[in-house]
């Protein structure tokens, strides 16, 4: 039999065993989420401020359409970094920047299940079935918007709502406030 001490010392460490996926992930989570990058990563977006002013208009532009007709911009800067947490090869930067796109403007958890879908159907174009289909595994897994990484749906938005229409705001006199220009951008 063990002793009142022990046994006392016995239960927290089972306890502490038994809490230790869920400190893990906590712990991963917050990591992840402290690592966003500032600017691209990438090229030419990375080196060339040119290249870098067109995309982020392309990309204000492509999310100001919305499905549905306008919608307000998110309030965060686009940024990509090509294929978060894979490799960036040449064939799939393309694939990656308009993925990022999509995921930084976030909406509907229909759009985010397309844009899914049309980066594997992209990667496999350029690359393999296998490889987008991977690729499709892993952006259905892990950018979820529960998750508060750099690369979750929805990444140019604040972290709440998860989905949502993100209609734009109604318009006045003084011109259309979704195509107004974003604070703190280059």
């Amino acid at each position: 039999m063990l002793a009142p001490r022990q046994a006392v010392g016995d239960r927290g460490r089972a306890r502490l065993v038994r809490r230790a996926p869920a400190i893990a992930l906590a712990w991963l989570a917050a990591a992840l989420a402290g690592c966003a990058p500032k600017f691209h990563t990438i090229e030419p977006f990375r080196s060339d401020p040119v290249a870098a002013r067109a995309i982020e208009a392309r990309a204000r532009e492509v999310c100001a359409e919305g499905p549905d007709g306008p919608r307000a911009l998110p309030e965060k800067t686009f940024i990509t970094d090509g294929c978060s947490l894979w490799m960036d090869d040449g064939w799939g930067n393309p694939c990656c920047v308009l993925h990022d796109v999509l995921y930084w403007c976030g909406g509907r958890a229909a759009e985010r299940a397309d844009a899914d879908r049309e980066l594997s159907r992209c990667v496999e174009r350029h690359s393999s079935g296998f490889v987008g289909w991977l690729m499709w595994l892993g952006v259905r897994a892990g950018g979820h918007p529960i998750f508060p990484t750099w690369y979750r749906w929805g990444y140019g938005r604040n972290y709440l709502p998860w989905y949502g229409d993100h209609p734009a705001p109604a318009t006045g006199a003084s011109g259309d406030a979704a195509c107004a220009p974003e604070a703190g951008g280059p």
